[in-house]
């Protein structure tokens, strides 16, 4: 009985003798056959090749493929990976190397297994020397099965990092800069660290935000950010101070990109940054211990809350949600701020 199968490859071959040969491959780029072609035993070898090939090409899910179902490979990132901050995306990055060395090649059934989340606490807990460093790790590999679990990804139906108690415990809640040391950066600060020095002071945004500002947001009397972590776009008016500044700045820039530049005139980088604005800090003339660029933010809100701005007033200057502001008062500022708790009695006393 001849026997038709879809799919098979027919290849028409010359000899060396000159003599014509048809080969027949059990699909294109697949092996050859052997049987005689249209009978039941070419089929039969036909189906076996296919089953074989099935099993060849089945792929055990490992916590590789989880995550890089999360970050995309990378020639093509997920877009769901690009809209996070570069920051963000690094720290995930870094994170997901030390999870590949720790777990390589491990099945992805294992981690919804009983016991794994015993072995997630025993590798996070093994970085406790650098506890900031371990919770980022955990947040991340927490950040790949949270992701899986939206999009139904498959076998994945629990996040064995939940529950598992962070390391690091420490806040900037008593690191606000004082009048005093603002003061002093203001007058002994370089043009070129002073400008995001002042934006950071009157706006509360972050670093990565301010640096990267160009003049097509600043339209002589407004600030407007576009918030790379959250995706918000704020509109926020200069004060005195950064109006002078930026309005001296704009015709010796008028053709450059950025709003800040480093003292070669070249946008800021990160490292760059940070470098250069610790050598400041740590310089003679300064020496601006305790404080952080980063503080500047704690320092806006609070400032903005002794002046009396409502938590509603600071979310729509700053961009953080009520509940943001609401904590970064009360667990880290509020507490130890001296000003605030004495504007309580101050007031209590002007009505007695």
């Amino acid at each position: 009985m001849l026997v038709k199968i879809k799919g098979i490859h027919k290849v028409k071959m010359t000899l060396a003798d000159g003599s014509k040969e048809t080969y027949y491959y059990a699909w294109r780029g697949g092996p050859r056959m052997k049987e005689k072609p249209h009978t039941e035993a070419f089929s039969r070898e036909h189906a076996r090749l296919k089953e074989k090939a099935a099993e060849t090409v089945k792929v055990i899910l490992t916590l590789d493929h989880l995550i890089e179902h999360f970050t995309g490979p990378e020639h093509q990132r997920n877009p769901d990976f690009l809209v996070l901050a570069e920051s963000t995306r690094v720290d995930h990055l870094y994170a997901y190397k030390l999870v590949r060395k720790h777990w390589p090649e491990c099945p992805l059934a294992f981690t919804q297994a009983k016991g794994f989340k015993g072995d997630i606490r025993k590798w996070h807990r093994s970085m406790r020397a650098n506890p900031r460093k371990a919770d980022k790790a955990l947040f991340s590999l927490s950040k790949a099965f949270s992701y899986a679990i939206e999009t139904e990804y498959q076998g994945i139906e629990k996040n064995p990092c939940t529950g598992i108690n962070r390391l690091y415990e420490g806040s900037r809640k008593e690191f606000l800069w004082t009048q005093e040391q603002i003061e002093l950066a203001r007058t002994k600060l370089e043009p070129h660290l002073l400008l995001p020095f002042e934006i950071a002071l009157a706006t509360g945004q972050r670093q990565g935000d301010i640096l990267a500002m160009s003049w097509k947001q600043w339209d002589g009397k407004y600030l407007q950010f576009a918030q790379s972590k959250t995706g918000k776009k704020l509109k926020v008016l200069a004060n005195t101070r950064i109006k002078t500044m930026l309005d001296a700045l704009l015709p010796a820039n008028k053709d450059k990109l950025r709003i800040c530049l480093n003292s070669r005139g070249r946008p800021w980088t990160k490292d760059g940054f940070k470098s250069s604005w610790g050598k400041a800090m740590d310089s003679e003339e300064i020496k601006i211990e305790g404080v952080t660029y980063h503080d500047l933010r704690g320092t806006f809100i609070c400032e903005r809350a002794r002046e009396g701005s409502s938590i509603e007033d600071i979310t729509r200057i700053s961009g953080h949600s009520m509940a943001e502001i609401r904590s970064v008062l009360e667990k880290h500022y509020l507490a130890t701020d001296q000003g605030l708790s004495d504007a309580v009695i101050l007031r209590s006393e002007k009505n007695p």
